[in-house]
């Protein structure tokens, strides 16, 4: 059951999907140290995630419709004020990947991504418990267990995206066009996430 896990980790940190594919866009525009630094952020939100399904948490945001769709209309207003924000930016800033403010607000924007958007809930909601291992060990430990597998597959798969794009921003830095396609690719990215989450429902109920 681990080893499909780990497959199933590996195929979904592989697969074109949101967060991987801003993670490349930042990475290209901004280097290795703003990849990195978002990714921590990716990191955390998935332990929190994980221990919210471990202590039941996420039964609040499954039986509180208004709690879901608070996080949902966060997450959409937030990514919109990003987009904006990436709008406004100037591409002269192309290199401050490495300005600690800078490293703050990509850490601070990898977790706030991850933990609001609903459909990330809804999948470690759904996703975790279908490889649940032992009828003896409790079921806290195993999620937690599968909750730091899943977050090391992520970070090898997303750490090489990071690699191959930083290749791609050493290469092109110096090219304004190449500055100015990848801030408005930026900026498509974080519109195309805050339209899926806009339009993400909460279907799953709970049982006894």
């Amino acid at each position: 059951m681990l080893i499909s896990f780990i497959f199933s980790c590996l195929a979904l940190a592989i697969s074109p999907g949101p967060d991987n594919i801003y993670l490349a866009s930042l990475t290209s525009r901004s280097g290795k140290v703003a990849g990195f630094s978002f990714l921590a952020g990716l990191i955390i939100g998935s332990f929190i995630h994980t221990i919210f399904l471990a202590f039941g948490l996420n039964e609040l945001l499954i039986s509180h419709y208004i709690f879901f769709e608070i996080i949902k209309y966060t997450g959409v207003f937030y990514l919109l004020y990003l987009s904006y924000e990436t709008y406004k930016s100037e591409i002269s800033n192309f290199h401050l990947d490495k300005n600690k403010d800078e490293i703050q607000n990509n850490f601070k924007k990898g977790v706030l991504m991850n933990l609001l958007n609903p459909k990330v809930f809804l999948f470690f909601t759904v996703f975790f418990p279908n490889f649940i291992y032992s009828d003896t060990i409790s079921f806290k430990f195993q999620i937690l267990s599968l909750g730091l597998i899943f977050v090391v597959m992520t970070f090898i798969v997303f750490g090489l995206i990071i690699l191959f794009s930083n290749f791609i921003h050493k290469k092109f830095s110096s090219n304004n066009r190449f500055k100015i396609f990848a801030k408005y690719f930026n900026i498509l990215v974080l519109l195309f996430i805050a339209l899926l989450i806009l339009f993400t429902e909460n279907n799953l109920t709970l049982t006894n």
